[in-house]
């Protein structure tokens, strides 16, 4: 019984809390969110918490980093790219450590990231070396869909054509080091500027 007592008091502190923050994000118009995975490794780490705020779609750029609500659960991904199709607008983001990206509308879009709080270590994205850092990995995630995308179409091309398996195969074993290159890149480029 105490332990059923007890679930129900943390449930309900978490409640009030998710409430009193809530309530705080839209009288300020910016709030700390717990980030819970790796998605946009190597820049926010599971754990970090980033400093959101509130933004109009309309001011959404792209690289920019994004916070938005979807089935309830918040996600943190950056912008790379703004579709404009017949007055509609639809934003495609995706995670800096994935490969997919996908489109949502902008009204679900809660606010930009500013700040990141690497567990104590502050580091702004709006100035200075924060904002070099978020800009690189930036280029190198949207740079990364537009090859992509690309990609997924030549291969729907070639998918029937003759030796389309072996010109498959010859693309995923020139992937490899580039991806390798490009991850060892991040890591020289982190440990000199993280310091």
């Amino acid at each position: 019984m105490q332990k059923l007592l007890n679930e129900t008091a943390t449930k309900e502190k978490a409640h009030i809390i998710k409430e009193l923050q809530d309530e705080l994000f839209h009288t300020e118009g910016k709030g700390w969110f717990k980030i819970i995975s790796g998605s946009m490794y190597p820049l926010i780490h599971i754990d970090d918490k980033v400093l959101v705020r509130k933004i109009s779609p309309s001011k959404i750029k792209l690289r920019d980093i994004i916070l938005f609500e979807i089935d309830g659960v918040f996600v943190s991904h950056r912008v790379v790219k703004i579709l404009r199709q017949k007055g509609k607008t639809k934003i495609m983001q995706k995670g800096d450590a994935g490969n997919h990206a996908f489109a949502i509308d902008p009204e679900i879009i809660v606010g930009r990231v500013v700040t990141i709080d690497k567990k104590g270590s502050f580091l702004s994205l709006e100035s200075g070396r924060g904002k070099i850092i978020s800009q690189f990995l930036g280029f190198l995630s949207t740079l990364g869909y537009r090859f992509d995308s690309r990609m997924s179409v030549i291969k729907s091309w070639l998918r029937d054509k003759p030796g389309s398996v072996f010109l498959i195969s010859l693309y995923r074993i020139i992937k490899k080091p580039y991806k390798l290159l490009n991850q060892l890149m991040i890591k020289i480029f982190f440990a000199r500027i993280m310091r």
